[in-house]
């Protein structure tokens, strides 16, 4: 029997209210705000993983106790600025993976796509993710950032070490959290 305490991943998937140019990825403004305003809450409950917005679509993996992290996606379900929120998996886990990172996002496209190549998928539809797929893109988002030399936890996987005056005033970034 779990208890509120113990660890759990979620991953879910939604679609953008807002209006996106086809095959748009990297930050939306409106994603930025919702990354800006999170960040220090996940932090704060405890709440790390890994969120990537492309095609209007949002995946986000979260990590953390099944209480904040369920609390956090009831949270989520509410929010107007997506809709079609579905859950694609819950489930018990050991220990974290992204214990350092409140929320990597994901902004880099050659990462995604090839993550999509290897499962023949040919644009970015999380709504198809098969728990395999969801596990591929943890590890991926892991290594890519354990392959960046000088990399710290909490920049955009695939990034350039060198960061961005946008990067820079950004900040570190995080998950829907209302």
């Amino acid at each position: 029997m779990q208890s509120g305490n113990d660890l759990i991943s979620l991953s879910y998937c939604s679609t953008a209210s807002f209006a996106v140019a086809p095959r748009s990825y990297g930050v939306h403004p409106e994603v930025n705000r919702i990354l800006v305003h999170s960040r220090r809450h996940n932090r704060q409950r405890g709440i790390g993983g890994v969120l990537h917005f492309g095609d209007g679509c949002f995946f986000q993996y979260l990590e953390g106790s099944a209480d904040d992290v369920d609390a956090l996606f009831a949270r989520i379900c509410r929010d107007s600025r997506h809709h079609d929120v579905e859950r694609l998996t819950r489930r018990p886990i050991g220990s974290r993976r992204f214990e350092a990172w409140s929320m990597k996002f994901v902004a880099i496209e050659r990462v995604i796509e090839e993550l999509l190549h290897r499962h023949d998928l040919d644009r970015f539809d999380p709504y198809q993710f098969t728990p395999a797929i969801i596990d591929d893109v943890v590890m991926t988002c892991i290594q890519s950032a354990e392959a960046a030399p000088g990399a710290t936890p909490e920049e955009d996987v695939g990034g350039s070490r060198r960061r961005s005056l946008w990067q820079r005033l950004v900040g570190q970034h995080g998950s829907f959290d209302r």
